[in-house]
């Protein structure tokens, strides 16, 4: 009996040493399936990068990263305000869109309607090729000539090729605009003229000083996605003349904007950093004064769209591109870039899990060049919230730690960092389930 109960004891020992053992095991396996768990690491730390309260002279502005939509500045940019031939960024941004849709292409032919036929018209009271009801341009060169001639004429007829043919002009507009957002912004002609100068496309409904009236926050809003779309818009700037063709066989040519800025204007700039202009469009209103949505880029390659509005007299140039000059100096002297370039590591995720991989972790790479832009003060360094595992994972979107104002409708990826991993041998199925089940390595 003694023997049994010795025995019994031993069984119950063992027993309970087996018990303890499988807890081991569940309670490591439990840990390994909790470190080897989907989900996002969060970045080291956050940093706040509010919009600047720019100092100017001009009544609106706003600055932000040509590529990321990060807003660096602005001054009253909500305020809705007449903005004439920056009207005609409407009509590119849905020309480009007809063309992303395959409606048309660069190269069709734009008939002239007789209501965009302006060849009557004084040129030095309305900007406008020489062209006339019937005869057909390429559209490519239209398009081009809103933004080099800021041609009326291009515009009107333009508008009425890529809009639907069941919408008056006026409805496109409006339909376009709410494609974009732009809430209580107010549209009546492409061309951006008073609805009294407007002739065949003037609206009996409306008042005669009635005008396309939009923020310039909405003006930056058409601009980013006009450069997004269609990057080739920097090379406008650049020509001296315009060339069309109003036939087949007859060539016309006509100074352009960018020819009268570097010829006139430039000069009388004070441009310390030597900003450097790649467009885009003027406009102004005798009531909104002088106005300038503009693209420029300094001596680093950063790229910013600015849009000033109420800069000086409206047949003054020289203070809209003083002004927006200013806007971006002061974003420089308070703003720091965080440059990322294409194929640099990224510091904060350099050791991701990877199963799929030989060493069990991947070093992640940018995919795609970024600038981020920061406070001065504090030296702050910029990290990025990512995956914990890239098992199968090519590339991932990251996140940085910055928070700061994005522009409506801009596009996250443009935000985020594409990153991907790096290239190394792929772990066999053994090695897969070591790297499982030492989540520590």
């Amino acid at each position: 009996m003694f023997w049994n109960q010795k025995k019994d004891r031993k069984r119950l020992w063992q027993w309970i040493l087996l018990a303890l053992l499988l807890c081991l095991v569940f309670s490591y396996l439990a840990y390994c399936a909790y470190a080897n768990r989907s989900g996002t690491v969060k970045a080291e730390r956050t940093i706040a990068a509010p919009a600047l309260s720019l100092n100017l002279s001009a009544r609106h502005a706003i600055v932000l990263d040509a590529k990321t939509g990060q807003i660096l500045g602005e001054k009253a940019a909500d305020q809705q305000v007449g903005i004439a031939s920056q009207s005609k960024m409407l009509t590119a941004y849905a020309t480009l869109r007809g063309i992303q849709e395959k409606r048309f292409n660069w190269d069709s032919l734009v008939p002239i309607p007789a209501g965009a036929d302006w060849s009557a018209k004084d040129t030095n009271m309305f900007a406008h090729l020489e062209i006339h009801a019937g005869q057909a341009v390429p559209l490519h060169e239209l398009f081009d000539a809103m933004f080099t001639s800021s041609a009326n004429d291009a515009a009107l007829a333009l508008a009425d090729y890529v809009k639907r043919p069941q919408q008056t002009q006026q409805q496109a507009l409006q339909s376009w605009a709410a494609q974009l957002g732009l809430k209580g912004s107010s549209w009546y002609n492409a061309a951006g003229q008073v609805n009294e100068d407007a002739d065949a496309y003037r609206l009996a409904t409306a008042p005669a000083n009635a005008e396309n009236q939009a923020s310039v926050r909405q003006l930056a809003v058409m601009a980013y996605q006009i450069v997004q779309q269609h990057p080739q818009i920097r090379q406008l700037y650049d020509r001296q003349g315009l060339v069309y063709h109003p036939s087949p066989d007859q060539a016309e040519i006509k100074q352009t904007e960018g020819a009268k800025v570097t010829q006139e204007i430039i000069s009388k700039l004070n441009n310390p950093n030597q900003l450097r202009f790649e467009g885009l469009k003027t406009g102004s209103t005798p009531e909104s004064g002088g106005a300038l949505t503009g693209l420029i880029r300094d001596q680093q390659g950063h790229e910013f769209i600015t849009v000033v509005s109420g800069a000086g007299d409206y047949r003054s140039q020289v203070p809209r591109y003083q002004e927006s000059v200013d806007a971006v100096n002061q974003v420089l002297a308070a703003r720091q870039a965080v440059n990322i370039a294409k194929g640099q590591q990224v510091t904060e995720a350099k050791a991701v899990r990877d199963l799929s991989a030989k060493k069990g972790w991947t070093s992640v790479q940018a995919q795609d060049s970024r600038t981020y832009w920061l406070p001065k003060k504090g030296q702050a360094k910029l990290s990025f919230a990512h995956p914990r595992q890239m098992n199968g994972w090519k590339q991932v979107l990251l996140r940085p730690a910055l928070v700061a104002p994005l522009l409506d409708r801009q596009d996250q990826q443009n935000w985020q960092l594409s990153a991907k991993k790096d290239r190394q041998s792929s772990a066999n199925v053994l090695e897969k389930v070591w790297h499982w089940l030492t989540p520590w390595h």
